[in-house]
């Protein structure tokens, strides 16, 4: 199974329509979708893998059926607006982090791409630099959450289930500013633009990832 997931708006649609219909699709832009108000799941073959893709809307309200899907996940790609990242980094980097401290994630050290769409508007940040702000962000993330574990555990009374969750939480390295380099998963960046098309738009690069994540 493999989980698109990511904010609202960022192409997450876009991109499961194009590996769902690659055969079809390649060298054409994929269509502008509309925001979903449903998880697609559908079996396709991605670079000749079959593979179960399931594209979660990025609403907060979907935030379970994220956690579901995720629960049985070989792969995860994380979409999010180049152009707009650096204005929602919070939200962006409160989705990613999400995904990242997920217990089956961490467990089965799934392997996630974190896609920098909308290449082609002239606001997109490259993803080295969508990389570092959410870096910087997740700093601040894992502090304010391991502040409200804290809370939560000593009204548990040093409960064990409180303390694994803490654990469980705080990604990266203690006392140092976080990198994704040093968590257990591998977590890679990559450009692309659903709207310029498969070759041009770093289409062909993800499907490739999927395959090789798929094989692992």
């Amino acid at each position: 199974r493999v989980v698109i997931t990511g904010p609202p708006g960022t192409g997450k649609t876009a991109l499961w329509l194009h590996l769902r219909f690659t055969a079809t699709s390649a060298g054409r832009a994929v269509p502008r979708t509309q925001t979903s108000l449903a998880v697609n799941e559908a079996d396709a073959f991605v670079d000749e893998t079959c593979a179960c893709l399931v594209d979660v809307p990025g609403h907060p309200r979907f935030a379970r059926e994220r956690d579901e899907q995720l629960r049985g996940a070989r792969a995860v790609v994380f979409v999010l607006d180049g152009a707009a990242v650096a204005r929602d980094v919070r939200p962006t980097a409160e989705a990613l982090y999400d995904v990242l401290a997920c217990r089956h994630v961490q467990a089965s050290e799934c392997p996630v791409l974190v896609v920098c769409n909308k290449q082609d508007d002239p606001l997109a940040l490259a993803n080295s630099r969508a990389k570092l702000l959410l870096e910087a962000e997740f700093d601040v993330l894992r502090a304010s959450r391991q502040a409200g574990l804290d809370s939560l555990q000593a009204a548990r009374d040093a409960d064990d289930a409180a303390a694994e969750e803490r654990a469980a939480d705080y990604l990266g390295v203690d006392g140092k500013p976080f990198a994704f380099e040093d968590l257990a998963l591998p977590v890679q960046f990559n450009e692309a633009s659903m709207m310029v098309g498969h070759d041009a738009g770093g289409l062909e690069h993800i499907e490739r990832w999927i395959a090789d994540a798929l094989h692992a």
